[in-house]
């Protein structure tokens, strides 16, 4: 019993010594990457308690689940605009430069019957499957060589770039692909996909390029979705909410990566004031190493 007892308390302490570091990258950028596992630390933080069965084992547990608690709760408790009916039904999917089967992939999306499809990581195996998608979505953007980003729509495409370009036709922001939709009878609106780096350095500067391009467009009725690396409990996902304001993230812990079980909410999705959320899903699995997302919307 006392082995079982100080196994139990180990694993509380460093529940609780993971949960600090966790916590502490909110001050601390290089630790931030750490909370993205933020509700998985409870786990053995509970167990812990069970096996030890000690007053000080409460203690610690409870210490551990304090920062827990205040990264995961916000998330649930946010407000998000809803819509009573969905009126555009959009699938974002990283596709995976290794998808070992891209035609089952892209049957997924398809039986999904989005109204809009934006995709990141389409320029490996997947993009024979562009053509198959276009025979039902066949308004594309063009990508210049190299970008891994696509979008699809059933519905007539307008204006549509790589970057976003000022009067002069400089470019500014980060690397992200849009396209303006007109659906037939109702207003157009502007959806934009991106793919964010791992957390570091080059994925804050790419989070803030986008913030500040966000800031120079009339961005009411935009759409932004990617894979963005980033989970809701992260300090840096706390910042880009923030920043992206009056946009909102419409996904809420939506855990998307990785098979065979899904782990971390790393795609998500952004909505100007002008939407409202009916639903969103996590769609079944797909030979991606990511779920594909549907969010169904609404003008309000």
């Amino acid at each position: 019993m006392r082995i079982i007892r100080s196994i139990g308390l180990l694993l509380v302490a460093a529940s609780l010594l993971a949960a600090c570091a966790a916590f502490a990258g909110r001050w601390v950028p290089a630790l931030d990457a750490y909370a993205s596992f933020m509700p998985l630390i409870a786990v053995p933080a509970l167990l812990g308690l069970l096996l030890a069965r000690t007053r000080v084992a409460a203690a610690l547990a409870v210490l551990a689940l304090i920062p827990v608690a205040a990264a995961v709760l916000p998330e649930w408790t946010r407000g998000i605009p809803a819509a009573r009916a969905a009126q555009v039904r959009i699938v974002t999917h990283n596709v995976w430069h290794e998808n070992p089967d891209p035609a089952e992939t892209s049957q997924a999306i398809l039986d999904a019957h989005p109204d809009v499809v934006l995709l990141q990581e389409a320029n490996g195996p997947f993009r024979p499957m562009l053509a198959a998608l276009r025979q039902h979505l066949p308004y594309a953007t063009d990508c210049p060589q190299g970008c891994e980003l696509a979008i699809l729509s059933r519905w007539p495409i307008g204006d549509r770039d790589y970057f976003l370009k000022d009067g002069a036709g400089h470019s500014f922001g980060p690397p992200l692909l849009w396209a303006r939709i007109q659906p037939p009878g109702a207003a157009a609106f502007t959806v934009a996909t991106l793919h964010y780096p791992h957390p570091g350095p080059e994925q804050a500067r790419r989070r803030a390029e986008m913030a500040q391009a966000l800031s120079m467009v009339p961005h009411d009725d935009w759409i932004v979705a990617g894979d963005m690396n980033l989970t809701p409990w992260a300090a840096a996902m706390r910042e880009q909410d923030a920043a992206f304001a009056p946009l909102t993230r419409f996904t809420r812990s939506l855990a998307s990566w990785r098979r065979p079980l899904p782990v971390l909410p790393i795609d998500h999705l952004y909505a100007g004031p002008d939407w409202g959320l009916a639903d969103a899903a996590r769609l079944p699995a797909t030979g991606s190493d990511h779920y594909p997302l549907l969010i169904q919307v609404a003008r309000r």
